[in-house]
C-alpha cells in the first residue's frame, strides 16, 4: 500500500479486495481508495465527482471512493502494525460525515471484510457515546475496509477468515479506529475554532493538536519505551538524521516501499516477534534524487527509483 495526499483528495493505492457502503460500495477488486474533500453544501452527483477526480489524477480505477466536507490536511492516520486507519470527521448540532478508511496489510476473506466493516462501526460508536455525539449511524457515515491481496511477507498463508472484535486484528482495528477518529475529531474542534470561533472542547488541553497541520497527521502505534501512540512530524523529529548523513531527506519517514526485499539495501533480521525486514542501514528513500522523484511521481516502482538513482550517480 502507498498513500499519497493531492489539494482535494488523499489517495491510497495498492491491489486490495475492498468492502464499502460508500457511494457505488460492494465489495470488489480495487486498486485505489479515495477521501475526496468538497466544499461545504455539496449538492453535485457523487458518482460523477467521483470519475472526474479519478480521471484528474489518472490510472486509479476500479477504485472506492469517500465524500467528506473535511479539508485533507485534517484527515488522521493511525497506524497499527499491519492496520492502517485514515479517518475524517465534520460533526455540526445538525449533521455528521465520518469517513474511515481501514486497510490491512493481511489479505482477508470476504466475510473477514464484512466482519471488519463490523468492528469499524462499534469502535466509531463508542467514541461517539464518549463524546456524546449521538448513538446511531447516520446516512451520511461511511466506511471502506480493505485487505491487500498478497501480505508484504509474500507467504502462502490463507487470508484471515475472521476480523471481529475479539480476534487479534480486530483488536488492532479497534484501537486504531479508535484513535484516529478522536483525534479527527479534534482537529475538526480546532478547525471550529479557528474559522468559526466555536468550541465544544474536544481539543481542551491538548495544545499540541491544535496546531495548524499542512498535511494529514501520521501517528504510528510504538512499542519503543512502553506502548503509546506517537504523532510523526518531521519538524524539529529528535531522531533526524536517523541514517547520518548531511543530505538526508526525511518526506519519507516511514519508508513507502516496506518491506522492498531487496537485498541490495537491507536483509531480514530476526526479534522476539519473529523475522522482520530491517530498514536500518538503508538510506535509499532519503537521498535526494529518490525523495525528489518519489514525490512528484507517487506510482514509481522500486526498479524506477533504483534506475533514478544510477543516473544521477553516472553523472
Amino acid at each position: 500500500m502507498r498513500y499519497y495526499e493531492k489539494p482535494d483528495a488523499l489517495i491510497i493505492r495498492g491491489k486490495f479486495r475492498a468492502a464499502s457502503n460508500g457511494v457505488s460500495g460492494g465489495i470488489a477488486d480495487v486498486s485505489s481508495l479515495l477521501h475526496i474533500s468538497v466544499q461545504p453544501g455539496f449538492s453535485e452527483n457523487a458518482v460523477r465527482l467521483i470519475e472526474r477526480t479519478s480521471a484528474r489524477y489518472g490510472f486509479l480505477s476500479p477504485e472506492f471512493a469517500l465524500i467528506t466536507a473535511v479539508p485533507v490536511n485534517n484527515i488522521c492516520i493511525a497506524k497499527y502494525d499491519e492496520i492502517t486507519v485514515f479517518a475524517a470527521a465534520a460533526v455540526s448540532d445538525k449533521n455528521r460525515t465520518i469517513n474511515i478508511i481501514t486497510v490491512s496489510a493481511v489479505p482477508m476473506t470476504d466475510a473477514a471484510l464484512l466482519g471488519a466493516l463490523m468492528t469499524v462501526t462499534e469502535a466509531k460508536m463508542k467514541v461517539l457515546i464518549e463524546r456524546k455525539i449521538g448513538m446511531t449511524t447516520l446516512s451520511t457515515d461511511a466506511a471502506v475496509v480493505a485487505a491487500e491481496k498478497t501480505s508484504p511477507s509474500q507467504t502462502s498463508a490463507p487470508p484471515l477468515e475472521f476480523a471481529g472484535p475479539l480476534t487479534e486484528i480486530g483488536k488492532k482495528i479497534s484501537a486504531a479506529v479508535s484513535f484516529a477518529l478522536t483525534e479527527a475529531l479534534i482537529r475538526f474542534d480546532n478547525y471550529l475554532l479557528v474559522n468559526w470561533g466555536v468550541s465544544r472542547g474536544w481539543a481542551s488541553g491538548r495544545s499540541a493538536a491544535l496546531a495548524k497541520r499542512t498535511r494529514p497527521s501520521f501517528f504510528i502505534y510504538s512499542r519503543y519505551g512502553g506502548d503509546h501512540w506517537n504523532e510523526w512530524l518531521p519538524e524539529g523529529c529528535p531522531y533526524h538524521p536517523c541514517h547520518n548523513f548531511a543530505e538526508q531527506r526525511c518526506t519519507f519517514c516511514y519508508c513507502p516501499l516496506y518491506p522492498c526485499k531487496d537485498t541490495e539495501f537491507s536483509e531480514e533480521i530476526d526479534t522476539p516477534r519473529g523475522k522482520i525486514w530491517s530498514c536500518q542501514d538503508c538510506r535509499f528513500i532519503h537521498e535526494p534524487a529518490v525523495e525528489e522523484h518519489l514525490r512528484e511521481n507517487p506510482e514509481a516502482t522500486l526498479s524506477e527509483l533504483k534506475e533514478v538513482r544510477r543516473r544521477v550517480s553516472r553523472n
